[in-house]
């Protein structure tokens, strides 16, 4: 077996190319060794679906309005083939996605969907949480394509052949099926994975956008044009009316949650307006007549910003004062002293969760996904805190 680096540099700058397959596989490979950075020193187990889902994001602004086509489009047998065999499933996810009320039309926002897809507590209406199962499952059988053809030894000569999890030998990611179909990264590329992350994905970045650039297509695309819709950050926030809610529902019982960054204890207080509309009015017919109204003085924050990888799973949503999340925190990731200063928070903040009716099963499903087990609060503090400290390396996130 070659060598990690040498793998990557083949893979994305030296082997036949037909379309962005190869650039998308490696990308998300590279996604996911950062999302999974404490795994065994084994070969790895990877499914076809968490694949797919890295390639939702990145495919997400090439679909759309405007396409911007990602290879050629032959004619075989008078029929003119697309570039991406999902595109028609993609555009109509994002054309649904974009009919909602709180969203717009923005490259970044496929990462949205898909954060509200995989905590699954409602963010989605049934009917686009089906639609982007069966979009997921379109986009799965194409990854099948580059994992065959990546890599020396011929066909399925690097990944292998995909088969169900439980046929594999290595270490599967965490929330794998045993049923579901998968493929193995050797143990020496996963690594040059971890080692070489932000290096990787710029690598990436730069391969994917010449590629497109030299794809004949009109109006013509540059190498520039490819780079901005590929780097490009979430904006909006899908609602985390549900969360809020939950924690509100702790504090109004009695239970104290204090902010990791701040050490500021966090509540609910009561304001009193001047209202303009008389009291006899019910104070929920019109928003000028609450008295008292209610206000949280809590964010939900993302330990782990949305900006660098959009996590909607509880261990990463955390109260924190309002103030210093948007003024001070915004889309950093706190410095490793501060980190380590709020494990003892974090831990009774989870153990909070742990202890509602509401949020208990959803944070140990989001546990059980992310780290592979479930995990008691004071060693969940210190694993999050262990998983933001290898992000903000990984991809340079800007600390404080």
């Amino acid at each position: 077996m070659p060598d990690g680096r040498e793998l990557l540099g083949t893979l994305l700058r030296h082997e036949s190319k037909t379309n962005t397959y190869k650039f998308a596989l490696v990308r998300a490979l590279n996604d996911l060794a950062v999302e999974h950075p404490f795994l065994p020193d084994r070969d790895v187990i990877v499914p076809l679906r968490r694949v797919a889902q890295r390639w939702l994001v990145s495919y997400w602004p090439f679909v759309g309005e405007r396409e911007v086509m990602q290879g050629s489009r032959p004619v075989r047998d008078g029929v003119r083939r697309q570039d991406l065999s999902f595109r028609p499933a993609l555009t109509q996810l994002r054309q649904a996605w974009e009919e909602l009320p709180y969203t717009r039309s923005h490259p970044a926002d496929g990462a949205l969907l898909l954060a509200a897809y995989r905590a699954d507590r409602g963010g989605l209406s049934p009917e686009l949480a089906s639609l982007t199962r069966q979009t997921l499952t379109v986009i799965a059988h194409a990854v099948r394509q580059p994992v065959r053809y990546a890599g020396p030894g011929g066909a399925h000569g690097l990944f292998g052949a995909p088969v169900p999890v439980a046929s594999l030998t290595g270490t599967p990611l965490p929330g794998s099926s045993p049923h579901e179909p998968a493929f193995v990264v050797p143990a020496v590329l996963w690594q040059a994975l971890l080692d070489l992350s932000l290096w990787v994905e710029a690598l990436c970045l730069q391969q994917w956008s010449l590629f497109v650039e030299g794809v004949e297509q009109t109006p013509r695309v540059t190498r520039g044009e490819v780079f901005t819709l590929l780097t490009e950050t979430p904006e909006a926030r899908v609602p985390l009316t549900w969360e809020r809610n939950q924690v509100r529902l702790l504090m109004l019982e009695g239970r104290p949650f204090t902010c990791p960054w701040t050490a500021r204890p966090l509540s609910m207080e009561t304001f009193d307006l001047d209202h303009l509309i008389p009291v006899s009015v019910h104070p929920f017919t019109c928003p000028w007549t609450a008295r008292p109204l209610s206000m949280e003085t809590f964010d939900l924050d993302h330990l782990i910003p949305v900006s660098v990888h959009p996590i909607n799973e509880l261990w990463n949503l955390v109260p924190s004062d309002p103030q210093h999340n948007m003024h001070v925190k915004r889309a950093r990731i706190p410095a490793s002293a501060r980190l380590q200063k709020a494990v003892p928070i974090l831990a009774r903040t989870y153990a909070a969760y742990g202890g509602s009716p509401g949020l208990s099963d959803s944070l140990q499903r989001d546990v059980r996904g992310r780290f592979g087990r479930p995990l008691p609060a004071l060693e969940l503090a210190a694993e999050v805190v262990r998983l933001g400290e290898t992000v903000a390396r990984a991809r340079n996130v800007p600390r404080y």
